[in-house]
């Protein structure tokens, strides 16, 4: 079997593993699958586009997704869509429990070694074609960041409106500023 072959295997098993703990909205396809690194660690990133091609491309909508190489452990996650933009946000203790159900499922045991920090409103701004003009908008949510107590390292959830899961990171270091890669960021992947 060619190297190729291997390595789209393996992307392909990680995909699997992870699309069992996300909920990758049905109107989404994957439209991009490369690789990285993340604090020195291989990964799979998966980036999922709207199905009708509209908004797609950096900047604008997507559904994307890191996974470790090694052993499948979901990293993090966003979703960046227009229906975000819209809807009232849960308050801070219903963003709260969305986060905790959402670790639970995703990373189960890691709320137990959390601290959280604050949780505060947390805005992306999208890039979309709203009849037939570029415009963008802004995806809003409550932003529960925590400190892992473990690891010494930063875990948030963003919750947004009906308790959909905006974005979810873990891992995140910080030196003097952030020092791990910004793969679910797109301002980040178009200065590369």
């Amino acid at each position: 079997m060619s190297a190729l072959s291997a390595r789209h295997r393996d992307s392909l098993e990680m995909l699997n593993v992870a699309l069992k703990l996300l909920d990758v909205p049905a109107n989404y396809v994957l439209n991009r699958v490369r690789e990285g690194s993340q604090n020195g660690e291989e990964v799979w990133i998966f980036r999922y586009a709207k199905r009708s091609g509209a908004s797609n491309g950096l900047g604008g909508e997507h559904y994307s997704f890191v996974a470790r190489k090694r052993d499948g452990r979901v990293l993090g996650c966003t979703w960046m869509d227009r229906s975000l933009a819209d809807g009232a946000l849960p308050e801070k203790d219903a963003a709260a429990a969305c986060a905790w159900r959402f670790l639970d499922r995703v990373a189960p045991g890691l709320s137990r070694q959390l601290e959280v920090l604050w949780i505060e409103r947390h805005d992306e701004r999208i890039a979309i074609i709203e009849n037939g003009k570029p415009t963008s908008i802004i995806v809003s949510g409550m932003k529960v960041k925590c400190r892992d107590k473990e690891n010494d390292d930063y875990v948030w959830v963003v919750a947004g409106p009906n308790e959909a899961i905006v974005t979810f990171e873990r891992g995140i270091r910080w030196v003097n500023g952030r020092v791990t890669e910004k793969w679910l960021h797109d301002g980040w992947l178009q200065e590369r």
